[in-house]
């Protein structure tokens, strides 16, 4: 049994992320050498501690008295570093804490969004001059189709700027820009009337059903992200099929639904649907005219509420 134990130990020694083990009146029982560094703990003192007295970050200690333990917290240290933290419950008597110093792929993501929103930002102005002289010109029919095809260019260009603008807005803040008693059947029926609107009639939208309760947050993001799916959904259904709206209260969660008979997702690119500019099929999203950011904005949308 020790020989089994020490083997352990020396496994989860050798883990490049952070082991605490606690009993479940959070009493530090072992810990390996990347948690004494990340957590700032001491082997010989904090053994034997509970966790949240030597280790008073008021983030974490909110998060491990919650018990909320599915999502990840990330934590700002004093010193700059920044800190993915998981709780893990571990049987009847433990309690496992991991730790993850992310501060350089946090520094780099936030590298990568300010890149992006300063870049759509300055493309917006000449996007504008561009979209400017292609209004109303007075040309020959060969000529027209040029100016067709250019007009068409220019305004998903628009679409792209405007979209990575949204994104990189969403990513900054981790909550709702404001949080008010959000009407959702106004925001069915406003993503239901674009929906028909992009569809020009080519399928049924309806809403079905619509619980009295509200939400709480954004109104502007919650339309965009429920407007994202809609557009979706006649994006990739053919002529003459049937979309359907919901907003359902089960068991004190909502259920907010947007359902189509078009081509579905095959189970393998699910897991992948949201990240940005991710195709299922390139060919076709290039012919349906979407950015390959909606999904991704739909995400973050959910992530501030």
């Amino acid at each position: 049994f020790e020989e089994k134990e020490l083997r352990f130990r020396q496994t989860l020694s050798a883990l490049p992320d952070g082991v605490v083990l606690l009993r479940k009146d959070l009493v530090i029982q072992w810990m390996n050498r990347i948690a004494e560094r990340d957590l700032s703990l001491d082997p010989e003192k904090d053994v034997g501690k509970k966790l949240t007295d030597v280790f008073t970050n008021p983030e974490f200690i909110q998060h491990i008295q919650s018990e909320r333990w599915k999502a990840r917290q990330l934590i700002d240290l004093p010193d700059g570093r920044v800190l993915e933290v998981r709780v893990i419950s571990a049987g009847k008597k433990y309690t496992v804490v991991v730790t993850r110093d992310i501060t350089e792929s946090k520094r780099i993501d936030d590298f990568r969004r300010d890149f992006v929103g300063n870049v759509s930002h300055e493309l917006r102005t000449p996007l504008t001059v561009i979209q400017g002289f292609l209004e109303n010109p007075n040309l020959n029919e060969e000529d027209r189709l040029h100016w067709e095809m250019m007009l068409e260019q220019a305004e998903r260009m628009r679409a792209l700027v405007d979209d990575l603008l949204a994104l990189s807005r969403l990513e900054q803040d981790a909550a709702p820009a404001s949080r008010e008693l959000i009407d959702v059947d106004e925001i069915l029926e406003e993503a239901a009337a674009e929906g028909r609107m992009i569809s020009g009639g080519a399928h049924e939208i309806k809403i079905t059903k619509v619980a009295p309760e509200g939400i709480l947050g954004d109104f502007k993001d919650m339309r965009s992200a429920v407007t994202n799916l809609v557009t979706n959904a006649v994006r990739y259904t053919p002529k003459d099929g049937k979309i359907e709206l919901s907003w359902e209260v089960k068991d004190d969660h909502g259920i907010l639904s947007v359902k189509d008979n078009g081509i579905g997702i095959a189970p393998e690119h699910v897991p992948r649907v949201t990240e940005r500019f991710y195709r299922v099929d390139k060919s076709r999203s290039r012919e349906t005219g979407g950015t390959g950011l909606g999904l991704a904005i739909v995400k973050h949308v959910l992530f501030r509420h």
